[in-house]
Formats: C-alpha cells, structure tokens, sequence
C-alpha cells in the first residue's frame, strides 16, 4: 500500500465507521468549558492589559486536563489494530484499558517529544520574533525558514514514534528506536505523509480560523472542526505504521 492508497483507506474507513469520532468528540467536548473560560477571560485580560489570576488558574487547568486528552488520543492506533484484526471489531473499553496499562510510558515519550520540540524550536522562534520586533525582513525570513526546516524534520523524525509507544511492548527508549527505525527504512513515504500532515492541519487551522468569526458558536464549531479533521490523521498513521511492519 502506498502513499495515496493510505490516505484513501483512511478516508473510506472513517465513512465506514463514523463511530470512530466518537473517543475524540467526547475529549472536545470534555475540553470545551476550560477553553471558553481561558478564552473570555483572556479577552478580559488583553482589554485591561493585564494576566489575571483567573487566567493563569485556567492555564493551569488545561495543563493539568491534558493527560485526559492523551489518553483519548491514544486509543486511535488501538482502535486501528482492531480493525485490522480478523474480528474488524471495534471495542473502546479494551482500547482505553490498554491505553491506561501503559500510561506513565505514553505520558514520558509525550514530554520528551515536547521537551525536544520546545528545545529545538526556541532559535528560530527567537530569530522571527527578533525580525518582527526589529522590522528586519532578512532576519525574519532567516527565522520562518529554520522553523519550518525543523518542524518537518522533527515531525518526519518523530512520525512513528507514538505510535510505537502504544502499539508494541517495549520502553521509552525502545520506542524510540523502533520509530526512528521505520522512519529510516521508508523515509520517502514517512516524509510524504509527514508533510501531507502538516499541510492538512495548517487547513485546518484556516477553517478553525473562519469558523471563530462568528464569536463563542464558531469557537465551539472550530473546537469541533479541528476534532473532525485530527481524526482522520489519527487513523493515517497507524495504517501506514502497519502497512510499513507487515
């Protein structure tokens, strides 16, 4: 199976089974009220020009909801695998189980690929925000073209690691290497789908984007929005990490 012919299985699977939203619908909805609080309150705050206590509170709030988040999130390569089983039958309790079974090493992969991206990025996030600051163009462009460059790296260099982490008995390290692994034996495929990625969450971030004119419904809308569109990236990779394993 190549390329296109994952992202059509993709598609057509999620046509099949439309019930596979649901574990990302539940974690947006799940999301909603915190977001809304930090939202209205953050609008307060840039009025008054000011950070509130309420705001730093709703930050911390999120923060702290996010292992919800990860958890729900991780389910998808499990869900996947069951599809690809001979039963084809979806069970949400088994996945979260399984998800929960491995928390601690799904939370400690997540913080390291944090950690590095936030690490890796800070130059360059520096260099355009110096560029803008300053109005140099050069600089600018120096910064927007090196933080790029490494967002596509780390996203090629990463692609199959979370899933790893869920998907196969090993460790933090183990998963790891088994990603960079898959990643370095079909690099051409592993960039193709890397960059399609990116490209589809910028569209969606555009369509997040419009849809947020329209003051808290198109928040809410745009909230929904981009769980639509993350599903369908959350079924894409792990086909092709099967597909790449078989």
């Amino acid at each position: 199976m190549g390329f296109l012919s994952i992202l059509t299985g993709s598609a057509k699977e999620l046509y099949k089974r439309p019930v596979l939203f649901l574990p990302k619908m539940i974690s947006v909805t799940f999301w909603l009220v915190p977001y809304i609080l930090l939202l209205e309150q953050s609008k307060a705050d840039l009025a008054a020009g000011t950070v509130s206590m309420e705001m730093l509170f709703y930050t911390a709030l999120i923060f702290l909801l996010s292992p919800v988040w990860l958890v729900i999130d991780s389910m998808y390569p499990i869900l996947v695998k069951q599809l690809r089983s001979k039963k084809k039958k979806l069970d949400f309790k088994k996945a979260l189980m399984e998800v929960l079974s491995k928390f601690w090493r799904i939370l400690a992969v997540f913080l390291i690929i944090l950690f590095v991206m936030v690490v890796l990025t800070l130059p360059p996030t520096f260099l355009l925000s110096l560029g803008i600051v300053t109005g140099f163009f050069p600089l600018l462009s120096m910064g927007m073209v090196l933080l790029f460059v490494l967002v596509v790296a780390l996203s090629i260099l990463l692609y199959f690691v979370p899933t790893t982490i869920v998907l196969e008995k090993t460790g933090v390290a183990g998963a790891f290497k088994s990603g960079f692994g898959l990643t370095k034996k079909n690099f051409s495929l592993v960039t193709l789908l890397s960059v399609f990625s990116l490209a589809f969450f910028a569209l969606a971030f555009l369509f997040e984007g419009e849809a947020e004119v329209f003051g808290l419904v198109g928040f809410i809308l745009a909230r929904y929005l981009g769980g639509i569109f993350t599903v369908y990236l959350y079924i894409v990779n792990p086909s092709a990490y099967f597909e790449v394993k078989r």
